[in-house]
């Protein structure tokens, strides 16, 4: 009979080995949390995938899908020939009584009063041919448009057809009337790129896809309230400095762009996610930036070549003169070019999301088979 006193010489080594291998894990897990911790708090480094999405492929997929659907084009079309010979809503005669009604204290300096003057008629001259339907062309949701806010004096057959706005609070209801008209526009616009690139006539049952509709609209209802309360004391507090020390100034607005694109740039594909998935519009950012940051080199050199292939090339589309038919030319140029750029961000992005997803699961299989 074993005397109770003296140790199993197998268990205590069991228990060894399993002490062993608990300390293992929480190691391990430690050290997880620590470059976790450390990553999303402190750089905010992110290891790149392994496999990259190729770009000039998605562009070369986007020109195919656009040759195969070319009802697409009617979308840009359409909504800059109405720009082009509809009729347009001034808001000169409010502008103009708003400016008028200001009254200045009779200390105020000749100086004063004649950089005001200055820049009053430079306000009038602005908005002398600024159109309220230009809002049709909303954003980031909406409809790419050449022409939506082009002042322009005449169309190819003529004077416009126009009329000024009486109210502010007309104003306001067309300026809200003719964001929704165009957030629908580009939501339809998106929902048939999303399935010309699927292959798939559908977009799923009618829960789906309202709760698509709204997670969308939750996008520019976030960059509102993001340049309200957020981008607005910003620029205040920057004019304020800037009013002291230009330099200041300077350097605010540069530190402000620079983190403005820094923020939003993992956010690009947050329609595309909702689109695609379905998801709800925290879920579709949290994806968005899960994909960009591991492939953040090649999605900012896409999105900068999607810049310079639409916007850039707009200082082209805007060369013809107003009441010029050439301009019809330019609206064909430039909706061809941005419907093949957007076509291509839809196949940009599943090939991104792709990649990510198969470097993860490399480096799980990688890291069970060596027990890391």
């Amino acid at each position: 009979m074993r005397n109770p006193e003296i140790p199993n010489f197998g268990q205590t080594q069991e228990k060894t080995a399993n002490f062993f291998v608990c300390e293992k894990l929480l190691n391990q897990a430690d050290a997880i949390f620590q470059v976790k911790w450390y990553n999303l708090l402190i750089m905010r480094f992110v290891v790149p995938a392994k496999k990259q999405p190729k770009i000039f492929d998605a562009i070369k997929q986007g020109y195919e899908t656009l040759a195969a659907h070319v009802y697409l084009l009617l979308f840009p079309i359409g909504l800059d020939l109405f720009f082009l010979f509809g009729k347009r809503l001034l808001i000169t005669n409010q502008v103009e009584a708003m400016i008028k009604g200001i009254i200045f204290p009779p200390g105020t300096t000749a100086d004063m009063l004649k950089s005001w003057e200055e820049m009053s008629s430079a306000v009038l001259e602005t908005v002398k041919n600024f159109s309220l339907t230009a809002f049709l062309r909303s954003f980031p949701i909406g409809v790419p448009s050449l022409l939506a806010f082009r002042p322009m004096e005449a169309n190819p057959i003529g004077e416009f057809a126009s009329r000024q706005v009486g109210s502010l609070g007309s104003s306001l209801l067309y300026i809200l009337g003719f964001s929704l008209i165009g957030f629908l526009l580009g939501t339809l616009f998106f929902f048939l790129i999303r399935n010309s690139v699927r292959g798939n006539g559908s977009v799923g049952k009618k829960e789906d896809l309202l709760n698509r509709l709204f997670s969308l609209l939750a996008i520019p209802t976030v960059i509102l309230l993001f340049g309200i309360f957020i981008i607005s004391p910003i620029l205040l507090l920057i004019s304020i400095l800037s009013s002291f020390l230009p330099f200041l100034g300077t350097l605010g607005y540069f530190m402000l762009s620079l983190g403005v694109i820094s923020f939003f740039i993992p956010l690009t594909f947050t329609a595309h996610e909702i689109l695609l998935s379905g998801s709800s519009f925290v879920s579709a950012a949290r994806a968005s930036i899960g994909t960009v940051r591991p492939t953040n080199g090649k999605t900012s050199l896409f999105i900068m070549l999607a810049f310079l292939g639409t916007y850039a090339t707009n200082f082209l589309w805007q060369v013809p003169k107003d009441g010029s038919w050439m301009l019809i030319i330019s609206i064909l140029g430039h909706a061809l070019v941005t419907t093949i750029f957007l076509i291509a961000s839809f196949y940009f992005y599943i090939d991104a999301r792709n990649c990510v997803r198969e470097s993860i699961l490399t480096e799980t299989s990688v890291n069970e088979a060596t027990g890391v």
